[in-house]
C-alpha cells in the first residue's frame, strides 16, 4: 500500500493549535429503527442519513466549535469517502496538516438508532488503521506548543500508547477517552493526566485494576467512591452517566457531580464524543474542571435533541453560552 501526506490538506490560515486530537475519522451510515434489532431480524427503517463521524473527528469538530484551534491527527483512503471527511473537517476550521492519505477504502461506520435515542454501532477501520506511531510522535513534535492533547481507543492501543507519550514529553495535558473499551497495554495511564469513561467502561477499568464497582447507586452516592477510583488508576477521573450527568475528580480536590438537564433525547449517536470536545475545550481555555465537566454535560444534552454526530453539535456561537449553563452556574472566571 501506498502513501502519500497531501500537502494541501492543512487550512489556509491555519493557525497555533491549542488542542491536537488524534483518532479515527469515518463516514457514518445512519438507519433509523423501530426497536432494537434480533438476532436474524429483518426491520424496515423509517429514515437513512449519510454523516461524517469517528471519535477522533468527531471530538475534534466538538473541540473546534466549542471555540479552540484545533489540530488533527488521523488518516484517510483515497475514496469519496475520504474526500467527504477531509472537506468536513477542513470546511470546520480544524489544521488537516498531519491527516495521512493512503490507496484504499476510508473508514465506515454502520449505526442502528432506536425511537428513543439509543444506538447498535460497528465500524469498519479501513485507512485509519494504517496510521503508526511514527507518523503520531512526528505529529505532536510538530504541535508542541499546544497545551491539550486528546485520543481514543478506535486506534490501535501502539498509535495511542505513542501520542499520549509523545504528548507528555511536550509538557501537554493528556486526555484520554477510554472507548471503546478494551484492556490497555502499559504506559497508556502512565501518560493519562485525565481519563473520560463510561459507567460501563470505568467498570471494567477498575476490574482491571483490581477493583470492583457498581455503579448502580445514584450518582450522589457515587460521589464518594470516586476518588478511590481514581487513586487506583492513577488519573483524574470523568464518569459520564448519560441523561443523568456526569461525575468529575481531579486529585487533591473535592469530587462533583455535574446534573443533566431533562431532554427529550431522538440521537445519541457521538453525545460522549460531544462531551469530551466541550469539556477540553473549557479547561483549554482557562475555566476550572468543574466548570469544564458542566460545560460538557450541557453540550452534549443538546446534542441528542438532534440527528447524527458531528451534526448534532452545538455551534461555536453557543459556546459561551454553556461555559455558563448547569444549575450551579459559572464557577471559575478564565485564568488564560
Amino acid at each position: 500500500m501506498s502513501v502519500t501526506i497531501d500537502e494541501n490538506n492543512g487550512t489556509a490560515d491555519a493557525q497555533v493549535a491549542d488542542i491536537v486530537v488524534l483518532g479515527n475519522t469515518n463516514v457514518d451510515l445512519v438507519a433509523y429503527v423501530p426497536h432494537e434489532v434480533a438476532e436474524g431480524e429483518t426491520v424496515i427503517a423509517s429514515d437513512f442519513k449519510i454523516g461524517l463521524g469517528g471519535k477522533g473527528a468527531n471530538q475534534a469538530v466538538a473541540t473546534t466549535r466549542a471555540g479552540s484551534r484545533v489540530s488533527f491527527i488521523g488518516c484517510v483512503g483515497d475514496d469519496s469517502f475520504g474526500e467527504m471527511m477531509q472537506e468536513g473537517l477542513s470546511g470546520e476550521g480544524i489544521d488537516l496538516a498531519h491527516l495521512k492519505k493512503v490507496d484504499g477504502a476510508s473508514g465506515n461506520a454502520t449505526i442502528w438508532v432506536q425511537p428513543d435515542g439509543a444506538n447498535r454501532i460497528s465500524v469498519f477501520m479501513g485507512a485509519s488503521a494504517e496510521l503508526t506511531p511514527e507518523d503520531v510522535e512526528d505529529a505532536v513534535a510538530s504541535n508542541a506548543q499546544a497545551h491539550f492533547f486528546v485520543s481514543q481507543l478506535e486506534l490501535g492501543q501502539e498509535v495511542v500508547r505513542a501520542g499520549l507519550s509523545s504528548a507528555k514529553a511536550h509538557g501537554m495535558t493528556t486526555v484520554f477517552n477510554i472507548a471503546p473499551y478494551a484492556p490497555l497495554l502499559p504506559e497508556i495511564l502512565d501518560t493519562t493526566d485525565w481519563l473520560i469513561a463510561n459507567e460501563g467502561e470505568i467498570e471494567e477499568l477498575l476490574r482491571q485494576a483490581g477493583l470492583e464497582a457498581s455503579l448502580d447507586a445514584s450518582p450522589q452516592e457515587l460521589l464518594a467512591h470516586i476518588p478511590s477510583w481514581s487513586e487506583a488508576i492513577g488519573t483524574n477521573l470523568v464518569v459520564t452517566m448519560g441523561s443523568k450527568g456526569a461525575l468529575g475528580y481531579a486529585i487533591g480536590s473535592e469530587p462533583y457531580f455535574a446534573t443533566a438537564p431533562k431532554v427529550a433525547a431522538v440521537d445519541s449517536v457521538g453525545a460522549g464524543d460531544c462531551f469530551v470536545g466541550y469539556f477540553v475545550a473549557a479547561l483549554s481555555g482557562g475555566y476550572s474542571w468543574q466548570q469544564a465537566l458542566g460545560t460538557g454535560v450541557h453540550a452534549a444534552s443538546e446534542s441528542v435533541q438532534r440527528f447524527g454526530a458531528q451534526a448534532s453539535y452545538p455551534p461555536r456561537e453557543d459556546a459561551t453560552r454553556f461555559l455558563t449553563a448547569g444549575e450551579h452556574g459559572p464557577l471559575n472566571a478564565p485564568t488564560r
